[in-house]
């Protein structure tokens, strides 16, 4: 348990936190290089210039757990512990004038740091789940990801079935048991396809991929299903079908020479379902990648056509209920007019069919 008294602590005796969910695995885990790498991808200057102008806000400690060899992991704070790092020693972003300018004109540079220390990482575990995954400093979705896997992975047992865990994990940190599962189902395919160097698609990496529209396409049991035979392939690993996991990823993520990936928007990814889960529109869409084509084979198209036709039914009502209250002008008469014509042919169409 923590101290419940906030203490403080020599920056020099705080390192950042190599188990950091937020830090990609393809950031090495010596201190300078997560120092770097949080000073270029977070508003670092904004939060130094906020400090060395006012000092450090005490109402925001650093948790902290012992560390083996001396001082303390920073569990939580881990852009704040750099902002304060780079104040005292601005080369560790070498090169970067603006920082050095901030350091150099700090009226607060402080040497210490208000800290919540904890016994051991284990009692910080649901207290970081809570605040960020459904609390109000919410990490992005890989990230969150990474922090459910250890979660499950630590805190629960093995032994128990996997709903089990599923909804343990989900009260430890505050949340739903399908979400759990469905961003875990989403993280094993994710690494899955991290092991296969992302099928080497150009541009494609952990930093780039956008893990929310991969958990969203795994949330229907058409593409799960298609990608994996175990009701739970977190736990299952070995049942992923390599080419199944690799026409996904390319389906979500390739992008042609226009930028356009094959899916295309994000909108569509209930249209990748319904392919999905036809097998003769599956294969069109993996032999041609022809997006439209493998939809049409489907009898999702049906389905999206009776219901456009039951909108536009349902306008059609409301706009006769409507007429008599309104002062009919030439605007209105042209657009009548095309809604006739347009329905005509329609009925055309419908009755040359055989």
């Amino acid at each position: 348990m923590s101290t419940d008294e906030i203490k403080r602590i020599p920056i020099n005796e705080i390192f950042l936190d190599e188990e950091n969910p937020r830090l990609p695995e393809s950031v090495s885990r010596k201190q300078g290089d997560m120092a770097l790498y949080i000073a270029r991808n977070t508003s670092i200057t904004e939060l130094m210039t906020a400090i060395a102008e006012n000092g450090y806000f005490p109402g925001e400690p650093i948790v902290v757990v012992p560390r083996a060899a001396g001082g303390y992991w920073a569990v939580e704070g881990n852009r704040r512990l750099t902002a304060l790092k780079l104040l005292q020693d601005p080369t560790l972003y070498p090169k970067n004038v603006r920082v050095r300018e901030i350091s150099e004109a700090a009226v607060h540079k402080p040497d210490s740091v208000p800290c919540v220390i904890f016994a051991d990482r284990n009692d910080v575990v649901n207290y970081l789940g809570y605040r960020h995954i459904t609390g109000v400093k919410q990490w992005e979705p890989l990230a969150k990801a990474r922090y459910i896997s250890l979660y499950i992975d630590t805190q629960t047992q093995a032994s128990k079935t996997p709903t089990e865990r599923y909804k343990e994990t989900a009260r430890g940190i505050g949340s739903q048991a399908p979400f759990i599962k469905r961003q875990l189902d989403a993280f094993a395919v994710y690494r899955h396809a991290e092991a296969n160097k992302f099928y080497n698609i150009e541009s494609l990496t952990e930093e780039s991929i956008s893990f929310s529209l991969l958990s969203t396409a795994l949330g229907y049991d058409s593409i799960l299903n298609y990608v994996s035979s175990a009701e739970h392939p977190y736990f299952s690993p070995a049942t992923f079908n390599d080419e199944a996991v690799k026409n996904l990823t390319e389906w979500l993520f390739a992008q042609n020479s226009d930028g356009e990936t094959v899916l295309g928007d994000s909108r569509n990814i209930q249209r990748l379902a319904v392919i999905v889960g036809d097998e003769k529109a599956r294969a069109l869409l993996v032999s041609d990648k022809n997006f439209a084509k493998a939809f049409a084979a489907t009898k999702g198209v049906a389905v999206e056509f009776n219901d456009l036709l039951v909108e536009i039914n349902q306008k059609l009502a409301e706009a006769n209920a409507g007429a008599a209250l309104v002062d009919m002008d030439e605007g209105h008469l042209s657009k009548i007019s095309d809604i006739f014509k347009y329905a005509r042919a329609l009925r055309a169409v419908a009755e040359s069919l055989p």
